[in-house]
């Protein structure tokens, strides 16, 4: 089962260099997100599988991208937050929110 977090992880090659990019979710509308991708890392060689997965680890770290939330405890994309310490879903169940 792959992780739940794998659709927000790329690496492509851009111009002769390898970027490691972070999907954020961007919202255009209440009932329309969209995946914009950040390059958060590079390098001018393919990376290997220790780069990578460290870069990932790196990334998931940061609370421009991933944020956890104080009530379920699960690791949610920024874009997923109602605020900075609560999911959209926990919203929703806990304070009444409408999305």
């Amino acid at each position: 089962m792959p992780d739940e977090l794998d659709e927000f992880f790329q690496c492509v090659e851009n111009a002769g260099r390898w970027e490691f990019q972070v999907g954020l979710v961007e919202w255009e509308g209440p009932h329309t997100p969209h995946i914009a991708w950040k390059t958060y890392r590079s390098w001018r060689n393919p990376p290997n599988a220790a780069r990578l997965a460290s870069a990932r680890a790196s990334a998931i770290n940061k609370p421009c991208f991933f944020r956890t939330c104080t009530r379920c405890g699960e690791i949610n994309n920024a874009g997923h937050m109602h605020d900075q310490q609560t999911c959209q879903g926990c919203a929703e169940s806990y304070l009444g929110v409408v999305h």
